[in-house]
């Protein structure tokens, strides 16, 4: 696990960018939250209706690519947000070519205060003690912020 935060010079640069660009449009949303005069709160998850059936089945998670213009709409008729807490995740089609004991690959990003900071996560398809999973996704998400232009430190 990765623990990093933003320099607090681009806070407002990369809020924009995530909020108006693609950036992270590959990414699934399992949970978002948000607070501005009250919270608000969404669960990410797609639920398929059957007809026949009463218990709703879950195909997966909202992308960021759906969800974002509804945050962006919010966030720009209101006040200055005072949290964002989003859980992403890698989609699992894609988690899986990442590394083969990978069931799911978060990226918790939080925004407070003025400041945006992020942490990784996994979650493993069968137990194991090595750590290449963990590795793995801590190595590329730091690519991944280098490729995108964002500037991250390690938390201390």
């Amino acid at each position: 696990m990765i623990s990093v935060e933003m320099e607090p010079v681009s806070v407002k640069a990369f809020m924009n960018r995530i909020l108006r660009e693609d950036i992270l449009d590959q990414f699934e949303v399992r949970a978002a939250e948000m607070t501005i005069a009250t919270r608000m709160t969404i669960n990410g998850a797609l639920e398929i209706h059957d007809s026949d059936e009463e218990i709703p089945q879950t195909p997966g998670y909202i992308t960021w690519e759906a969800l974002r213009p509804l945050l962006f709409a919010i966030i720009k008729t209101g006040a200055k947000p005072k949290l964002i807490k989003i859980v992403f995740s890698y989609k699992a089609a894609i988690a899986k070519d990442l590394h083969p004991n990978a069931a799911a690959l978060f990226l918790n990003m939080t925004y407070e205060n003025d400041a945006v900071s992020f942490t990784t996560a996994t979650a493993q398809r069968e137990f194991a003690l090595d750590k290449s999973l963990d590795d793995t996704w801590d190595n590329w998400t730091r690519s991944f912020f280098m490729e995108n232009s964002i500037i991250v430190t390690d938390r201390e």
